[in-house]
């Protein structure tokens, strides 16, 4: 298996760290819901990287099958929901809104693209996932 990149990250102290990119390339704060002032949750970082991903994973899967995307936008929301038996796991929604494509390309570039972005493979089977699509002339 090849390496497509890769990213080295130090957090200390949990819900309430610093965390250290390897690189420095950017500085962010890492706070417990429901914290007043600056700070990001965990479960927000991983809602923009699988927003982001996955708009990427979009936009390459239309134009390598060359259908008429004119814009996407894609919206991640995130929840922790408490288990019955104890401990939590995460429930997302993504809401897309495609201009240009067809109701029939829309969902064949959705369901390519859930086979290639890292994130859709990393929760596939572990984490209730709903997709909303909005399609635009």
């Amino acid at each position: 298996m090849k390496v497509f990149y890769d990213t080295d990250i130090t957090a200390e102290n949990g819900r309430s760290a610093k965390p250290t990119l390897s690189d420095e390339a950017a500085k962010i704060r890492v706070t417990p819901p429901g914290v007043e002032g600056p700070g990001i949750t965990p479960e927000e970082l991983f809602a923009v990287g699988y927003a982001s991903c996955f708009e990427h994973s979009l936009k390459m899967v239309s134009g390598h099958k060359e259908y008429p995307l004119n814009s996407i936008e894609v919206r991640a929301e995130g929840n922790v929901i408490e288990k019955a038996e104890g401990g939590y796991v995460l429930d997302i929604d993504l809401h897309l809104e495609f201009s240009g494509l067809t109701r029939e390309q829309a969902d064949d570039v959705i369901q390519t693209a859930h086979s290639l972005c890292p994130y859709s493979n990393a929760i596939c089977g572990n984490v209730d996932l709903r997709v909303y699509t909005k399609l635009n002339s």
